[in-house]
């Protein structure tokens, strides 16, 4: 059976903070707010459906279950490790703060979550909430109890093409008026801080996680830290005319690179070897190109929403756009 890059029919969440700027893109009709577009996953709580080929209909963990080395490759989960969405706040999102592996197996059943963030919108003069000030538990909860949470809150200022890594353990809320992409660790655990005040549609405020957080925050540490398995340096791995190949971060699990086209080709290969390669189309629109394992070439038309799994199959392929094309390339 000769193995293929595989697309995806993005999983919709309504949000209470989302918006409609990326209904058009995705495609969907609905009067409601919608803040995530699940475009790969193979979390439990929502599986992605492969969109082309033959194996259109099945779901992620289907060709994981069948094809392991070629889809899955070595993960540290026993799952798709990576989990990439397209964000919209129309709103501000909750104050939050995710665990670790170790807290979140122990106490939710489920890993935790470092992730990364690819502006592609922010309003004038954008932000985010990206690290705090808290130098103690008792400093934190006293604060909660004195709803004085704000002054204690970091930001960030943020502008399209900015790239900001989110390691777990540390507080971090979207604002309004941003769009991006988030790679993140395969996770549903959030616990929330501060949620603004604000009440659903049904009048309640949300559930607030406070003791949850209180025992994973980090206090003292500036949001700056960083592990030396990490390396956050945006810089220029190649670059030609018409082509620039940047590593934005490389972390314990994913290493994010950004390739732009202005016209022109790109030859890739893949991150690791014996690991598939996951393309996110930031903007634009161009072709990939293979060859399968059984010698014959192929392509595959891509746009600006889709998320692409590379089999671990294919050693070399070829991005190429008559105009501009950016792309997100993960790995792990």
């Amino acid at each position: 059976m000769t193995l293929y890059p595989l697309k995806f029919t993005p999983i919709v969440q309504e949000r209470i903070w989302g918006g409609s700027r990326l209904k058009s893109l995705f495609h969907v009709e609905t009067d409601k707010p919608i803040g995530e577009y699940w475009v790969l996953s193979g979390h439990p709580s929502a599986k992605s459906i492969i969109a082309n080929g033959e194996f259109a209909g099945k779901t992620l963990n289907d060709m994981i279950a069948e094809f392991p080395e070629a889809y899955l490759g070595s993960s540290k989960q026993d799952r798709f490790p990576l989990l990439i969405k397209f964000l919209e706040a129309e709103d501000d999102l909750s104050v939050q703060i995710h665990p670790n592996d170790e807290y979140g197996l122990k106490h939710e059943g489920d890993y935790g979550k470092t992730e990364a963030w690819y502006i592609l919108d922010s309003k004038p003069g954008g932000e985010i909430i990206y690290g705090d000030t808290f130098t103690s538990k008792e400093q934190y909860l006293q604060a909660v109890e004195d709803h004085n949470i704000k002054p204690f809150l970091e930001r960030l200022p943020v502008a399209a093409d900015d790239f900001v890594h989110v390691p777990s353990q540390t507080m971090h809320a979207l604002l309004a008026g941003t769009t991006l992409i988030e790679i993140q660790q395969t996770s549903d655990v959030t616990y929330r801080v501060y949620d603004w005040d604000r009440l659903d549609s049904s009048g309640k405020s949300r559930e607030l996680h406070i003791e949850k957080a209180a025992e994973v925050m980090l206090y003292g540490q500036p949001n700056t830290v960083q592990d030396s398995q990490t390396d956050k340096t945006r810089y220029a791995i190649a670059s030609s005319p018409n082509v620039l190949h940047e590593h934005m971060v490389t972390c314990p699990y994913f290493t994010i690179e950004k390739i732009t086209l202005s016209g022109g080709s790109f030859s890739g290969q893949l991150g690791k070897v014996g690991n598939p390669d996951i393309l996110v189309v930031a903007s634009g629109k161009g072709t990939l190109k293979w060859v399968d394992d059984q010698g014959v070439e192929a392509e595959l038309l891509v746009h600006n929403g889709d998320a692409i799994l590379i089999p671990a199959t294919i050693a070399a392929y070829t991005l190429s756009a008559d105009e501009n094309l950016n792309i997100l390339k993960t790995f792990y």
